[in-house]
C-alpha cells in the first residue's frame, strides 16, 4: 500500500491461559497492545507493571516486551509500520501507555480484524485508515493529559466553579491518601457526577487527574531537591515507590531515576537558541573548563 504512511502487518484477539507467558522478545515495527481484562505481569522496555483492564501499550521498534498471564488475560494486538515523517515523529515521543477505557476502541480493533479476515476490495487501505484514525487519537489524548493537568486547565476552572473546586481540593491535599468521595464532597456533587463532569470537561477520571498533578508535583522535587526518590515518592501521596515508578514510567516513558538522571545532564549542556550566538564565557570547575 504505497499512498498512506500506516500499514497494518497483523492483528489477532488473544486469550492467554493462567501460567501461559509471552517470552521478551522486540521487532522491527511497531505494536499495540489493549488489554480488556485479566491479571498478570507485562514487561516493556524494562520495565514490569501489573495487567490492568483498559490499558492501551505503545511498543515502539527494538523495545523488548513479554507477559505472563495469572489469570486468563484477553488482548487486542495489532502490528504495524509507520513511514518515516509527522506521525512517526510524534509516536516516538509519545506515552508507552494510556488508560483508555472507551468502548468504541475495542470496537474499532475488531473492525480492523474484520476487515483482515474478510479481505474484500480495498482491505487494506481501510484497515490502514482505521489504525490511522487510532493512532491520531492516541496521540490527542496523549497530549490532553499532558496539558490537563496544570496551566491549559486554569484557563476553564474560573468558568466551571464545580471543577474549580475539585481541582482546589486536589492541588492542596494530593499528598494525602484522597479518595473520589473526599474530592466530591469538597466541590458539592456527588462520586458520580465528579467522574462524570471530569470526563465530560477534561476527558480524565478524577484520580487520574490526582495522580498526574503527583507526578508534576514530583518532578519538581527531583528537579530542585537532594530528596531520594522513595521520600519523593511519600512526599507527593504514594504509599510505594514501587507504584510511583510504574505510574512515573508510564506517563513520561522513562523511569523517575532515568529522568533524574538526564536532567542532571542536561544542566550544563548548552542550548543556543540564535544560532550566531557564539558564548565565549568559560567556567572552572574540578580541574576541567566548559564553555
Amino acid at each position: 500500500m504505497p499512498i498512506l504512511p500506516v500499514d497494518v502487518l497483523w492483528i489477532a484477539r488473544y486469550d492467554y491461559r493462567p501460567g501461559w507467558s509471552l517470552p521478551l522478545h522486540n521487532h522491527d515495527f511497531l505494536q499495540m497492545i489493549l488489554f480488556l481484562d485479566g491479571n498478570g505481569s507485562f514487561t516493556l522496555a524494562d520495565q514490569t507493571v501489573p495487567i490492568r483492564g483498559g490499558e492501551l501499550f505503545l511498543i515502539r521498534s527494538g523495545e523488548n516486551h513479554g507477559l505472563r498471564a495469572e489469570t486468563l488475560v484477553r488482548t487486542l494486538d495489532v502490528k504495524f509500520r509507520v513511514e518515516p515523517g509527522e506521525l512517526a515523529t510524534a509516536l516516538g515521543k509519545a506515552a508507552r501507555m494510556l488508560e483508555w477505557h472507551e468502548p468504541s476502541l475495542a470496537a474499532r480493533l475488531e473492525r480492523i480484524r474484520t476487515e483482515g479476515e474478510q479481505k474484500l476490495p480495498h482491505y487494506r487501505e481501510l484497515c490502514a485508515v482505521l489504525l490511522m484514525e487510532m493512532l491520531y487519537l492516541y496521540l490527542r489524548q496523549d497530549l490532553r493529559a499532558e496539558l490537563s493537568d496544570e496551566a491549559a486547565l486554569d484557563a476553564v476552572l474560573p468558568r466551571d466553579q464545580l471543577l474549580e473546586r475539585a481541582v482546589g481540593c486536589i492541588r492542596t491535599k494530593y499528598q494525602t491518601q484522597l479518595t473520589v468521595r473526599d474530592i466530591a464532597r469538597a466541590a458539592g456533587c456527588t462520586d458520580r457526577t465528579l467522574r462524570l463532569h471530569f470526563q465530560n470537561v477534561i476527558q480524565m477520571r478524577p484520580l487520574a487527574f490526582l495522580q498526574r498533578h503527583r507526578i508534576t508535583q514530583a518532578k519538581m522535587l527531583i528537579q530542585h531537591s537532594d530528596y531520594s526518590l522513595k521520600e519523593i515518592a511519600e512526599q507527593v501521596g504514594f504509599q510505594t515507590v514501587h507504584h510511583f515508578t510504574r505510574l512515573f514510567t508510564a506517563l513520561e516513558g522513562r523511569s523517575p531515576a532515568v529522568w533524574r538522571r538526564d536532567y542532571l545532564e542536561g544542566i550544563r549542556k548548552d542550548v543556543y537558541i540564535n544560532p550566531t550566538f557564539e558564548n565565549r564565557i568559560f567556567t572552572v570547575g574540578d580541574g576541567r573548563e566548559s564553555g
